[in-house]
């Protein structure tokens, strides 16, 4: 399920690993002994076959993340801030108060860009936020400023090829110090969509009147003045979405889009249209009077970093749906805090998150590198930051709710990045998810209007713009919303007692399958606004 993607060329002929005399920085530099940066080797390593050396001509980009500042202070300003009970709750910070309090010195930026020029490498953007230092050069200048070296590799069990670094970088200590992760030296990890579908001949599928009715939104309004952001590696046609709008007179307005890291896909989508223009149209199904811009990255980990970044960086939104994901143990240690640093500063501005938990039940890596033989979660579902979202299979009865049961899709577990945070019993003292869910069975799909036709599209992909539908109708910012949502309790929730993902079973309350539930809309409102 996941989007092709080009390699950089590669060559056969190798490059000897280069030694720590060979780096070629400022005279400070020089003279400080190298630091490893943990957490910047990608997994597949263990299980793929070396080919060869990266052409050392390669022209190649990565993006230096560099460390939070006050991450303690930080932490607790978040959980604060979306805490009901709290004094501070809804107290929001703008970019600029969380650059002042909480983000990498001018200091910090200037010392690695510093060191990276006197590499030869070129400094194409420092990100609004400064949590980002993104370079342009040859492999071989990339080679010689982390102290690593770069190959060609395939992977043994997705039989594909790609790039990576030998090791962990090395940079003089005073550098490395100021530095989260080097995001961009392996093209290995590949974000794949939660969704699948089916074609019928004309409309089919739950229409906006039905999902409005059936999760009791009615009384909530249309969204407006709410702004959603969606979180994507594809593109879209607009006429689709004029033409999904029109079916259903939603007289939504039409979705903008922000180019990060120069993506562009919406003059020729490729095979993730479908998920893009779905997240598109079930939020406008939910929330026909929300504006939505369509946030399109390069399908990377640099790519995904460099999103989470500028999102925050640039507040537009109150609330982000994300239907893309990759198995947690695949993905790099840096890669993960990259993106989790972009996604804290949001939820200081009082953004949410809701993420698609996957569509592979509990075996969340079935379609990677790790396999399905293990339990395994989605990133980003699985941050504390982020409320991770289950699918169900949904009955209507007329217009109103009927029943739902979980569906054997769900993604749901146990993370192995992320500790138990303090609203969540976790397991082994590990966050768990899914926190909530909403329908994804294709069998129980949505009508969605793609690349020209009608269809039937399921996963959890399409909860995920649910939830973000529910808060654009709510209209206050909640911030990281898991906190609130925790403590209810299951107020305001469809609780999911039967069915399971494989290894674990949905019941009464909490659970790995279903979370608390789907929303009451009304009743859900009511709950948080009390």
């Amino acid at each position: 399920m996941s989007r092709r993607f080009r390699a950089l060329a590669l060559a056969a002929a190798p490059l000897p690993l280069l030694a720590a005399a060979a780096l070629a920085g400022p005279a400070a530099a020089q003279t400080q002994p190298l630091v490893s940066v943990p957490g910047n080797v990608s997994p597949a390593l263990s299980h793929s076959q070396r080919d060869g050396a990266v052409d050392a001509n390669a022209k190649m980009s990565v993006s230096v993340a560099l460390k939070l500042r006050n991450s303690s202070e930080l932490d607790k300003f978040i959980a604060d801030v979306s805490n009901p009970h709290s004094p501070r709750h809804g107290q929001f910070l703008t970019p600029a108060q969380f650059k002042d309090r909480f983000a990498p010195t001018q200091s910090a930026v200037d010392s690695v860009s510093n060191f990276l020029r006197g590499q030869g490498l070129a400094i194409t953007k420092v990100s609004d936020n400064r949590q980002l230092v993104t370079v342009q050069g040859s492999a071989a200048q990339l080679q010689t400023a982390f102290g690593t070296s770069l190959s060609r590799y395939t992977d043994t069990a997705q039989h594909r090829d790609f790039f990576a670094n030998d090791s962990a970088p090395k940079l003089p200590a005073d550098v490395a110090g100021v530095v989260q992760g080097v995001v961009g030296l392996d093209n290995h990890t590949v974000k794949h969509k939660n969704s699948a579908s089916r074609k019928p001949a004309a409309p089919s599928g739950y229409n906006p009147s039905q999902l409005r009715g059936a999760y009791d939104t009615g009384s909530l309004g249309t969204g407006s003045g709410q702004t959603v952001a969606l979180w994507e590696f594809d593109g879209y046609q607009a006429s689709n979405i004029v033409q999904y709008s029109k079916q259903f007179s939603l007289n939504s307005s039409a979705p903008k889009t922000v180019s990060v890291d120069g993506a562009s896909y919406d003059s020729s989508p490729g095979g993730g249209q479908g998920e893009v223009e779905l997240d598109i149209e079930i939020v406008n199904a939910m929330a026909p009077a929300a504006s939505t811009v369509v946030y399109e990255a390069p399908n990377s980990d640099q790519g995904e970093v460099d999103m989470a970044s500028q999102i925050a960086s640039d507040n537009k939104a109150s609330v982000v749906s994300i239907s893309w994901g990759s198995c947690e143990p695949d993905t790099t240690d840096a890669a993960i805090t990259g993106t989790s640093n972009g996604i804290k500063q949001a939820t200081a501005e009082g953004i949410s998150f809701f993420a698609a938990s996957g569509d592979d039940g509990s075996k969340d890596c079935t379609r990677s590198t790790t396999g399905g033989s293990v339990d395994a979660v989605d990133y980003p579902a699985s941050d504390p930051n982020v409320t991770g979202v289950g699918g169900t299979h949904l009955t209507v009865s007329g217009s109103s709710y009927g029943s739902e049961s979980a569906w054997n899709g769900s993604g749901g577990g146990t993370s192995t990045k992320f500790d138990a945070p303090s609203w969540q019993t976790g397991s082994n003292g590990k966050r768990t998810v899914p926190d909530v869910s909403s329908d994804a069975d294709p069998n129980s799909g949505y009508a969605i209007y793609s690349a020209g036709s009608w269809q039937v599209y399921g996963g959890t992909s399409c909860a995920a713009p649910m939830w973000a539908g529910f808060a654009a109708l709510y209209g206050a910012k909640l911030g990281a919303a898991n906190q609130a949502l925790y403590g209810l309790k299951g107020t305001g929730f469809h609780d999911v007692t039967s069915g399971s993902n494989g290894t674990f079973k949905a019941g009464q309350g909490y659970d790995q399958v279903t979370g608390w539930g789907s929303y009451d809309g009304a009743k859900l409102a009511a709950a948080l606004k009390g």
